[in-house]
């Protein structure tokens, strides 16, 4: 898991620009843990959504476009509770809310963890599998890590002014870096 982890973080270290980081994030995180999708939604302030900023494994047209208001389905929920939401039939949660250019009926499986930046709730990071079952403990745990370091690179980014650009020093004071 540390491995995952290092190579994660190292890689979205040399991203340019949040929405390269994101992706890299959504893509490594798919693969390592083997689910069928990865997404980012991100809190929108200025219309009070969360918007979905990276996925790998909805459909791509969704990303950017669909937005859930705060308190709405899965994410809300996440965000609500500020804690992992983990479920093995999504669909039959009575908070799941089907949103049709996602293309995400198959998945049954669902991870959500909060991104946390100084106890405010950033956006969510989500992993869904087609398969009925429950996510462990591990997996659980490296989202919630990636999740962790994510936020450092949000508030930077936020902050920097620069269209979302990560900036090296930024980064370095932003948590990103995993040493050993």
């Amino acid at each position: 898991m540390l491995a995952t982890l290092r190579r994660i973080i190292q890689e979205v270290n040399q991203a340019h620009d949040l929405t390269q980081a994101l992706n890299i994030v959504v893509s490594r995180v798919k693969e390592s843990m083997g689910t069928d999708v990865c997404s980012v939604y991100l809190c929108d302030e200025s219309d009070s959504h969360f918007r979905l900023m990276a996925s790998d494994g909805l459909n791509p047209s969704a990303v950017g476009k669909v937005r859930l208001a705060y308190g709405e389905g899965l994410v809300g929920e996440v965000a609500e509770r500020a804690e992992p939401v983990n479920l093995d039939n999504a669909p039959s949660h009575p908070r799941f809310h089907f949103i049709e250019e996602t293309r995400e009926t198959p998945y049954h499986a669902f991870l959500g963890v909060p991104i946390i930046h100084h106890r405010k709730v950033q956006g969510v990071l989500i992993v869904q599998q087609r398969a009925q079952r429950l996510f462990g403990e591990d997996e659980t745990a490296l989202l919630l890590t990636i999740a962790a370091q994510l936020s450092g690179a949000l508030a930077h980014a936020d902050h920097s002014g620069g269209g979302g650009v990560i900036h090296p020093r930024r980064r370095l004071n932003g948590g990103l870096v995993l040493s050993g």
